[in-house]
């Protein structure tokens, strides 16, 4: 086996120290330039790290948590540089990956705190002292993996999934810090970080209203139809495309049935409104002979007409979806029933549809993640936003987006939020581990 001590170039420590004390000098180079009364000041790193009164005395810039961690970060790296030897080369590696890649992303925190709180002086905020630390921290990072790619610990397609990872850690993850507003009451006088922290006052919002009962009881039923019909419906047409033996008509009829997925929701609208419109609409002119139904205004047919356009617009993805599913399913499993005096409806009961079980928990687990949000669109713009229909098209988006036009309440649709996301995290694990229980081989993970 190979021995995995630390056996490479023997001034990788050397390096490593220097590297992390050159990180920490570099708070001593200028991070910012401002002018005041026709003066320029510079701070430096150390000034932001400490805090510092500016601006003649007037104004106190406090100590900034990002180069804070920063620091810690560079410590890391000093004392796993000089303890090396009782590390083996793996793990020596991975600290110092791990620490230097924290300091990066602390660097690019700082430059956008600098820039954000600093652009209105007349100088660049960002200056030299800015530049040099990134690039310390980015040659340690680089270094680090390096050791880790010569001891075959990270191979090259690991480097080539860098890019969708940063851009994974950047769009998706690096916004929940943003779950923080849920919790406050924004006063943007101060900024969001600065604003005042009021606990679960937000989340009364949902709670306490009249409408609780209403939004909630429209949003999980909708819902909880959406999904049984969605995905019976996309298994019936599935298994319906799989049947067709010519090729150029299956794909005419896939195309048919996705073109609707493809339709903006406010075309939908407009094309829902020509159908249903008391004046000119279709249903009312030429299918009733005359006979006017304002459906604007009888809620009593709504919860069947967004449930149809609902399964209309959505059918093409979910089809195509076990139709893909149904193709990978081995053809000789058919051939073999058929020979042995299956019919259709017995091949699909017996072979497809108990092969498709492990595509439908997946789709149906990932769906109830989602129970707790709804399309807006289809419940604010196909209804046209009548207000005789609330009690049926009301849903927690909509709800909250109502709210915040009239109350311009930035905290109140960050719990709302908060709230759909967190019941929906917690449904998908409950759901997975009955699955898990009842089969292990169906469960997410």
């Amino acid at each position: 086996m190979e021995d995995l001590k630390l056996k490479g170039p023997g001034n990788q420590p050397l390096i490593f120290l220097a590297t992390g004390i050159l990180s920490l000098l570099t708070l001593l180079l200028p991070f910012a330039r401002y002018t005041h009364n026709k003066v320029v000041y510079q701070m430096s790193g150390l000034d932001f790290f400490l805090g510092k009164h500016v601006m003649g005395g007037s104004v106190y810039i406090v100590p900034v948590k990002s180069l804070w961690i920063f620091v810690l970060a560079g410590l890391a790296v000093l004392i796993t540089a000089a303890i090396n030897r009782k590390l083996n080369q793996r793990r020596y590696a991975k600290i110092l990956l791990i620490a230097s890649f924290i300091q990066f992303i602390c660097g690019i925190l700082f430059i956008y705190m600098l820039s954000s709180n600093m652009n209105q002086t007349r100088k660049p905020a960002a200056e030299l002292g800015v530049i040099v630390m990134m690039l310390v921290s980015l040659l340690t990072v680089i270094h680090a993996a390096s050791i880790l790619y010569r001891i075959r610990y990270l191979s090259l397609l690991d480097f080539m999934i860098l890019p969708g990872l940063a851009y994974l850690l950047v769009n998706n993850y690096l916004p929940l810090i943003g779950i923080s507003i849920a919790f406050k009451k924004i006063d943007f006088s101060v900024g969001i970080w600065k604003s005042k922290w009021i606990g679960l006052e937000n989340f009364r919002f949902l709670f306490q209203s009249a409408d609780a009962y209403i939004i909630t009881r429209n949003t999980l039923l909708y819902n909880a139809t959406f999904i049984v019909l969605g995905n019976l419906m996309g298994i019936i047409v599935g298994i319906l495309l799989s049947e067709v033996f010519s090729r150029r008509l299956q794909k005419v009829y896939q195309t048919l049935i996705l073109l609707p997925q493809l339709i903006s929701m406010v075309i939908v609208a407009y094309i829902v409104f020509g159908f249903l419109s008391n004046e000119a609409g279709f249903i009312n002119k030429t299918v009733l002979g005359g006979t006017s139904i304002n459906f604007y205004n009888e809620k009593v047919y709504w919860p069947y007409i967004l449930v149809f356009v609902h399964i209309w617009k959505g059918l093409g993805y979910s089809s195509i979806i076990y139709l893909s599913a149904i193709i990978s399913i081995d053809r000789n499993l058919h051939d073999a029933a058929k020979i042995d005096g299956c019919g259709r409806m017995r091949i699909i009961g017996n072979i497809t549809l108990p092969l498709l079980k492990p595509t439908i928990f997946t789709l149906v687990l990932l769906q109830i993640g989602r129970i707790f949000y709804s399309d807006f669109g289809l419940f604010y713009q196909v209804p046209m936003n009548s207000g005789a229909l609330y009690t049926v098209t009301n849903t927690i988006d909509t709800y909250v987006y109502r709210a915040l036009m009239q109350l311009n309440n930035l905290s109140m649709a960050s719990a709302a939020s908060a709230f759909q996301a967190i019941v929906g995290f917690v449904l998908v694990l409950s759901v997975n581990l009955i699955v898990r229980y009842k089969s292990k081989e169906n469960a997410l993970f």
